[in-house]
């Protein structure tokens, strides 16, 4: 045996009125509040680990270039050495410069008046004995 339930009479129910009730209220403030706490800590959690992440590219970053200056600084006191090198300087000023050196004709002794024109004093740092001490002036409060 078939019904049909679309045949017959229509109930309806007039007598339902829509209620606000506290109880539900405070279930779905509750489950927001645990929702909003764990997405709280979730957003915590990625920007420390994206913090981190960015942290280390930037330490790596500085290593590298320190690397790259004590390559640098290695370099340049190589560049510095061979730079000093009298050897070089010898050849360069001979050959490049077509200079040659000073023949014993061509030095100039000082004389005795470029001697004394230098000053004669010599610094001399506490010229009397040590049981000496060397006295204050006395202030006169008068």
């Amino acid at each position: 045996m078939m019904n049909d339930w679309s045949d017959g009479v229509e109930i309806r129910n007039y007598m339902i009125v829509r209620r606000p009730d506290s109880r539900n209220f405070f279930d779905l403030l509750a489950s927001m509040l645990f929702l909003l706490m764990i997405a709280g800590a979730l957003t915590g959690y990625v920007w420390t680990r994206c913090r981190i992440v960015a942290l280390g590219y930037e330490v790596q970053k500085c290593e590298e270039t320190e690397q790259a200056l004590t390559r640098i600084e290695k370099n340049l006191i190589v560049e510095e050495e061979f730079l000093k090198n009298p050897e070089r300087i010898d050849h360069i000023a001979r050959n490049e410069l077509a200079m040659a050196p000073l023949g014993p004709y061509q030095r100039i002794a000082p004389g005795f008046s470029e001697l004394e024109a230098r000053p004669a004093t010599l610094a001399l740092v506490n010229t009397q004995p040590a049981s000496v001490q060397p006295r204050r002036p006395s202030v006169n409060n008068n």
